[in-house]
């Protein structure tokens, strides 16, 4: 069959720096059971929505798949019904964070035939075989569909447990040369990230080593299901690393899974392998606080590693107990000091305005970031629907449809989860960016009212 499998356009005020990669691999799966497949990459070619149909106008497809984050909502609406009026007779789906986290809503909006929900290979390669014998897809799992003017909802598929069976993306399908110049982090990135003043990067990619989290923090979405935690083999891994240097020059990989480094045996022989293979790149990855051990930061930097990031969030441990981090504020500050000291630039991410948040917990917090040196701003608390923080939120959210449509990347306010007043908390904010102190300045500052009392800690 022609499938046709599009990327939805995220975080346009940024160059796109990280390829689709799970839909990279879907096609993959789907190409390797025979099928042809076109992907066109809306977030790499950045077109018009009148160039963007004039393009998917010169293909054929029996099949059209899109995939996308909750943030994706208004663009798969309109893609999905233009996609319906040019072939009317072939199904839409849709796959991704969207499909997964609120499938009704988007069956509500859009003329959409099914959405995949979870992992994306099996259940696509065996979606489109039923379709293929005209079979009805009740029997497929991890699928929601239309049937008599409802949306039924089948069974959750399990996890793929062996990751090592999936198949590298299908980077030829990809405009590669639009995402190979474009740095995965760092200030060009604009994604609230550092970078190593002396180190140069010219050609980078991004991978995903593993799926999942063992952690469960309330504010984070997980779309291959809470604390389901998975990894590819050190093996596996390094082979894709060295594909990518012979094929596409690649100097610097990216690995944007959520903790690379919670298996520790797992992450030495990775990088044992990379120093058996002389690969000719510097590397990067997420990680949790509670893995910055000495010991194997330094064997990360030695094999080439020069970037690790943290989602801190919080310098207040009322916040982080909120937010169920399971972490401690001083584990926080000695994974950012042995980064530093083993070589490596530790990346540091924060969260402002989680329910609980007082003057109390922004000082704290804004008392870490002096003591450690860290100059760098924040995200606002953002409740995505799939999350328990979106669940423990719902009564400040009049209107659900209303606040999809809101969503981005959390650089933009949505919603007050505080008790502060909307003016008020973004000077909060503000002062919290700029490391200026809330407790020690008057209180005129921040409210516009003489106020005292403020100048304790």
């Amino acid at each position: 069959m022609n499938i046709l499998l599009v990327n939805s356009p995220v975080r346009l005020d940024a160059r796109p720096n990280c390829i689709p990669y799970g839909l990279a691999t879907v096609a993959a799966v789907l190409r390797n059971e025979g099928h042809k497949v076109t992907l066109y990459d809306a977030n790499a070619l950045r077109p018009t929505r009148e160039e963007l149909l004039r393009d998917l106008g010169r293909i054929q497809w029996d099949i059209a798949g899109v995939s996308g984050l909750v943030t994706t909502f208004s663009f798969q609406v309109w893609i999905i019904e233009r996609l319906k009026a040019m072939n009317p007779q072939a199904p839409v789906v849709s796959g991704g964070g969207l499909a997964t986290s609120i499938p009704r809503l988007l069956f509500k909006h859009a003329p959409l035939d099914f959405a995949v929900m979870g992992e994306g290979e099996e259940t696509m390669a065996e979606l489109v075989e039923t379709l293929e014998r005209g079979d009805a897809p009740s029997s497929v799992q991890g699928l929601a569909y239309r049937e008599e003017g409802r949306v039924r909802i089948t069974s959750p598929r399990p996890n793929i447990p062996d990751l090592d069976t999936v198949p590298f993306p299908a980077w030829d399908l990809l405009p590669m040369e639009v995402y190979l110049p474009n740095p995965v982090w760092g200030g060009e990135a604009r994604n609230s990230s550092g970078f190593l003043p002396h180190v140069r990067v010219s050609r980078s990619m991004n991978v995903i080593s593993s799926r999942g989290c063992p952690f469960a923090c309330e504010f984070c979405y997980h779309l291959f299901g809470r604390s389901h935690y998975r990894f590819r083999s050190a093996e596996n891994v390094a082979a894709e690393v060295e594909q990518l240097v012979d094929r596409y020059g690649v100097d610097f990989v990216g690995f944007v899974d959520d903790n690379m480094m919670a298996s520790e045996k797992r992450l030495l022989e990775f990088c044992d392998l990379l120093e058996r293979r002389k690969l000719p790149i510097t590397w990067g990855c997420h990680a949790r606080v509670t893995s910055a051990k000495p010991d194997i930061l330094q064997r990360m930097a030695e094999t080439g590693c020069v970037w690790i990031g943290y989602g801190i969030e919080s310098g207040s441990q009322r916040i982080l107990d909120a937010m169920n981090k399971k972490v401690r504020v001083e584990e926080a500050r000695r994974a950012v000091l042995r980064t530093r000291q083993a070589g490596m630039f530790a990346n540091t991410t924060f969260i402002f305005g989680y329910p609980g948040e007082t003057l109390e917990t922004i000082q704290e917090t804004i008392d870490f970031k002096k003591s450690l040196g860290i100059r760098c701003g924040s995200f606002f608390a953002t409740p995505y629907p799939g999350t328990p923080l979106y669940e423990k939120c719902r009564d400040r959210i009049p209107d659900e449809e209303t606040y999809i449509l809101s969503l981005g990347n959390a650089t933009q306010f949505t919603v007050n989860l505080t008790d502060f007043e909307e003016a008020r908390l973004f000077r909060l904010k503000q002062a919290m960016d700029e490391n200026s102190d809330v407790l020690e300045r008057p209180e005129s500052v921040l409210s516009g009212e003489p106020t005292a009392g403020y100048a304790t800690k």
